[in-house]
C-alpha cells in the first residue's frame, strides 16, 4: 500500500520500465529463400524496372520543354522582358496522387540549371505572409544536409530576397518559383504574390513555374488581368493520362518479357479504378504490385511462372506436396483426363507427370506470345473502324478477349468483319501494312511470323493488281417481264441469282483476306487463356478478392469489429463461444451494438440501458427496475454516441424517449 499515495503523483516513481530497455523481437517467418517468393521478386524487379523506364520517358518531352524554356530566360537580358514575369504553364492532367513525383524529378531537373528553386504548396500558402516567407526561405537556404540556414524563416521578405540576390547571384541566374497545385491555391493570394514579383522583376529575374490539373481557363477565371498582364506565358503539355496507361500496359502487360498477366475481371478492375477514379499511374502500379503478391504468395507451384532457362530447375524443386496441388489445378484436371483417354495403357507416374508440366509451361509461353503478337494484329484492323466495337484502345480489345469464353464468336467481332468488308483498297492496304510492320518487329513467334508474313505479303499483291470493275452477271439470268412464274419458282430464281452473284476482282481478294484472317488467324490463335493448361500458373484473374482489398467495405469492417471485437483487438477476454453472445468483458460499444441489433426499428432507450446495466453489472435476484449507477450511465451514453456518430441509430421525432435503427 505505500506505493499508493499523492506522493506518487509529486515525486519520481521507479517503474519496471528502464531506458534503453528493449523488447524481445518476435520471430518472424522467413521467406526469403521460399520458392514463391524468390519467383514473386524476380517477376516484380521486372515489372518495376519497366515501368520506372516508362514513367521516364512519360514527362521526359515535358522537362525536356521546361529545361530549354528556362536556359532561354537564362540567356537573355532581364531588359528584355520589360517587367514580365517568364511563367511556364505546365498542363499535367488530374493525376494528382502522381503530381509529388512528377514535381520532385521536375525540382531535380532544374537544379542541374539552377540552385535556386523554390516550390510552394497550397497547403503551406494560405495567405500572402506565408507564401512570400516560404519562397524567401527556399530561394536563401538552399537545401543540403550540411548548410547551416543563412536566414530565418521571420526575417524572409522581399527586401531581404533583393539584397541578398545583389550579393550573391548572377544578374543572369533565374530565380524559379513552383506553383505546384495552382487551383488549389487562393485566387486572391495568387494575384496579390504575382503584383509583389512584378514590382521587383526589373531587378531580380525570375520564373514562374505553374502547375495546371484542368485547362488554361482556369488561370483567367482565377487571376485578374492586372495580374495576367505581368506574365510572359508559354504552355507546354504532358501526355493524357490515357496514352500514359497505354504506356504502362505495353510495356508491363502485354510484353513478352513479362510473365505474369493480368486477365479477366482482375484486369478490367484495374483499368476502370484508373480511367474513372483517380488517373493515377502509381497507383495502378501499387493495385498491380498487390496483384502480384496474391498470386504468389504462399504458393510454390506458382514458382513455374518463370523463365524457359529456370522451368527444369524449378519443377525439380518441387516437394510432392506440391506435385499434388498441381495435379489438382482445373486446368490440369481436365487435361489429364484426355491424357489419360488417349494413353490408356499408360501409367503416369512422378517422372513422367514432371515431364508433361516441362512440356505444357513450354507450350504456354509460346502461346502467349502468338496470343499477344496476333491481338495486336486485330487490334491495328479494327482499331479506326466506325464506332469502333471492339475498342479503339489495346486496353478494350484483350479486356474482351480475356474476358469472353471465345472472342470470335461475339458480337462486336462479327460487326467488325462486316465493317472491313466495305473498306476502300487504300484503307485496307494501310491496315495490312501497319499488320506486317508488328510481324516485322517480333521476332520471338518466327514459324508464325514467317507464314503469316508470307501469306500476307501474297494476299495483299492480290488486293493491289485486283480491278475494282464489276464482271455483270449472265443475261439468262435476267426476269423477263412477261415471264409467268408461280410464287414457288420465283423464289427458286431469285436464290439462284443471288448465289451466282459476281464479284469485282477486288472484292473477291478481301472477302478471301478477311476470311483468311478469321479462320486462320484469329479464331485459332486468340483462345482466352483460361482455356489453355498451365493458365493458372502464369494468369490472376480474381477480381471479387481484389476488390475486397482495393475497394474495402467500411461499413462491413465495422460490422465485424463491433460484432466480435476479438478479431482486431487480439485479446482472449473478447473471445466469444458464439456471434450472438454477449460478454461482460466486451467493449462498451460493442455490447450497445450487439443490444441495438436484437431491437426493432425504434429503441427504447430505457429498456436499452437497463439491458445494458444487466450485461455489465450482472446481480442476482434484482428487480428489473433497479437504480443506475451513474458511471454505468455515463458509459452508456458514451457508447450511444458513438453508435450515433458511427451512422447505425438517430434521434427520433415521433417519440422522444427513443431512438431509430438505420440498419
Amino acid at each position: 500500500m505505500s506505493d499508493i499515495s499523492v506522493s506518487k503523483g509529486v515525486f519520481a516513481h521507479k517503474g519496471s520500465y528502464k531506458i534503453g530497455q528493449k523488447k524481445t523481437p518476435r520471430s518472424n517467418y522467413d521467406y526469403s529463400n521460399e520458392l514463391w517468393y524468390i519467383a514473386y521478386k524476380e517477376t516484380w524487379d521486372i515489372i518495376q524496372t519497366k515501368a520506372e523506364s516508362i514513367r521516364s520517358n512519360m514527362i521526359s518531352q515535358l522537362i525536356s520543354d521546361l529545361q530549354s524554356f528556362v536556359s532561354s530566360v537564362r540567356s537573355n537580358s532581364i531588359d528584355i522582358f520589360e517587367s514580365e514575369i517568364p511563367t511556364a504553364m505546365l498542363l499535367t492532367g488530374v493525376n494528382i496522387p502522381d503530381h509529388d513525383k512528377i514535381f520532385q524529378k521536375i525540382v531535380l531537373t532544374l537544379r542541374t540549371l539552377t540552385l535556386h528553386v523554390a516550390i510552394l504548396w497550397s497547403k503551406d500558402s494560405n495567405n500572402i505572409k506565408n507564401i512570400v516567407s516560404d519562397t524567401v526561405f527556399q530561394l536563401i537556404n538552399k537545401k543540403g544536409e550540411d548548410d547551416a540556414l543563412e536566414i530565418k524563416k521571420s526575417q524572409c521578405n522581399m527586401r531581404a530576397l533583393k539584397l541578398w540576390y545583389l550579393v550573391h547571384c548572377d544578374p543572369s541566374d533565374p530565380l524559379i518559383i513552383i506553383i505546384s497545385d495552382f487551383e488549389s491555391f487562393s485566387p486572391s493570394v495568387l494575384h496579390d504574390f504575382i503584383l509583389i514579383l512584378s514590382s521587383y522583376s526589373d531587378t531580380i529575374k525570375f520564373v514562374l513555374v505553374f502547375g495546371i490539373a484542368t485547362t488554361l481557363h482556369v488561370v483567367h477565371r482565377s487571376l485578374s488581368y492586372d495580374a495576367t498582364s505581368k506574365l510572359k506565358v508559354k504552355v507546354l503539355h504532358m501526355q493524357t493520362q490515357i496514352k500514359s496507361l497505354a504506356d504502362i500496359l505495353e510495356g508491363t502487360i502485354f510484353s513478352s518479357d513479362i510473365l505474369f498477366r493480368l486477365t479477366g475481371r482482375a484486369f478490367q478492375l484495374l483499368t476502370d479504378i484508373f480511367l474513372f477514379n483517380d488517373f493515377s499511374v502509381d497507383r495502378f502500379l501499387q493495385h498491380y504490385k498487390l496483384c502480384t503478391i496474391y498470386h504468389f504468395y504462399g504458393n510454390n507451384i506458382n514458382s513455374l511462372c518463370c523463365q524457359r532457362k529456370n522451368i527444369k530447375s524449378r519443377i525439380s524443386a518441387l516437394t510432392e506436396e506440391d506435385i499434388k496441388d498441381l495435379k489438382k489445378l482445373p486446368s490440369i484436371e481436365k487435361y489429364l483426363k484426355t491424357y489419360q483417354q488417349l494413353d490408356q495403357n499408360k501409367e503416369l507416374n512422378d517422372t513422367k507427370f514432371r515431364k508433361l508440366i516441362e512440356i505444357l509451361l513450354i507450350q504456354f509461353h509460346e502461346y502467349m506470345i502468338r496470343f499477344l503478337t496476333v491481338l495486336k494484329c486485330l487490334h491495328s484492323l479494327v482499331s479506326t473502324l466506325p464506332k469502333a466495337p471492339l475498342g479503339k484502345q489495346l486496353r478494350e480489345v484483350y479486356t474482351k478477349t480475356v474476358y469472353s469464353s471465345n472472342v470470335t464468336e461475339s458480337q462486336e467481332y462479327k460487326e467488325c468483319l462486316q465493317l472491313l468488308n466495305f473498306l476502300s483498297k487504300e484503307e485496307l492496304l494501310t491496315k495490312l501494312e501497319s499488320i506486317k510492320t508488328i510481324l516485322e518487329e517480333d521476332t520471338e513467334v518466327e514459324p508464325l511470323v514467317k507464314e503469316f508474313h508470307e501469306n500476307l505479303t501474297t494476299r495483299m499483291n492480290e488486293i493491289k493488281n485486283a480491278s475494282l470493275d464489276v464482271i455483270s452477271n449472265d443475261n439468262s439470268e435476267i426476269i423477263s417481264v412477261n415471264q409467268k412464274l408461280t410464287r414457288n419458282q420465283l423464289k427458286e430464281k431469285l436464290f439462284k441469282m443471288s448465289q451466282t452473284h459476281k464479284r469485282s476482282p477486288y472484292k473477291q481478294a478481301q472477302f478471301d483476306l478477311i476470311n483468311y484472317l478469321d479462320q486462320e488467324i484469329f479464331s485459332v490463335y486468340l483462345l482466352n487463356p483460361t482455356e489453355v493448361p498451365m493458365n493458372e500458373i502464369f494468369c490472376y484473374n480474381d477480381g471479387n478478392a481484389l476488390k475486397q482489398h482495393i475497394r474495402g467495405s467500411v461499413r462491413g469492417a465495422i460490422h465485424m469489429g463491433l460484432n466480435d471485437p476479438q478479431m482486431y483487438l487480439q485479446c482472449d477476454c473478447c473471445k466469444l463461444e458464439n456471434e450472438d453472445a454477449i460478454s461482460t468483458t466486451l467493449p462498451d460499444l460493442s455490447i450497445i451494438y450487439k443490444l441495438h441489433l436484437e431491437s426493432k426499428k425504434l429503441i427504447n432507450m430505457y429498456d436499452w440501458l437497463q439491458a445494458f446495466s444487466t450485461i455489465v453489472d450482472p446481480i442476482e435476484d434484482a428487480d428489473e427496475e433497479r437504480d443506475i449507477d451513474p458511471q454505468i450511465q455515463a458509459r452508456f451514453t458514451r457508447a450511444v454516441t458513438d453508435l450515433q456518430y458511427l451512422g447505425f441509430i438517430k434521434t427520433s421525432r415521433i417519440k422522444t424517449d427513443h431512438v431509430k435503427r438505420l440498419t
